[in-house]
């Protein structure tokens, strides 16, 4: 994942005028009920970005993932959690493993204590595990 991850950010799996399309203009965005976090993150034309890191999130039967990359730090992350109602998702938790190494100042959008906070319930209807002011 490493390797794959890093070959995404940095495009060398396109051609570089693939690439500059495919990095042009992301756009703001929010994973459905929650998942995501308070944090901030834009869409590209098949990846997903924060704070500079480059990659992908997915799920299926059970499991969830994130696995980003950023070309600046030089550095992967990858998050792979079962899933749970309740829980820290595999987005957030990057983030937070991102500022426990390199600070607050990525451009998460989010404090370290926020990316730490359950997020996604997991079933509609379940009311979300973050304190509401």
């Amino acid at each position: 994942m490493r390797i794959w991850s890093r070959a995404l950010a940095t495009g060398a799996l396109l051609k570089p005028e693939v690439w500059a399309e495919a990095t042009k203009d992301p756009i703001p965005f929010v994973f459905t009920g929650n998942y995501n976090g308070p944090g901030t993150w834009r869409y590209g034309l098949g990846f997903v970005e924060s704070g500079g890191f480059i990659g992908g999130e997915g799920s299926f039967a059970g499991y969830e993932s994130t696995t980003v990359y950023s070309p600046t730090l030089r550095t992967a992350i990858e998050v792979v959690s079962t899933k749970n109602p309740n829980a820290i998702t595999p987005p957030p938790a990057f983030q937070a493993l991102a500022m426990a190494v390199y600070g607050t100042g990525l451009g998460f959008g989010l404090t370290p204590e926020q990316a730490l906070a359950p997020t996604f319930t997991g079933a509609a209807g379940v009311p979300d595990a973050r304190p509401r002011k």
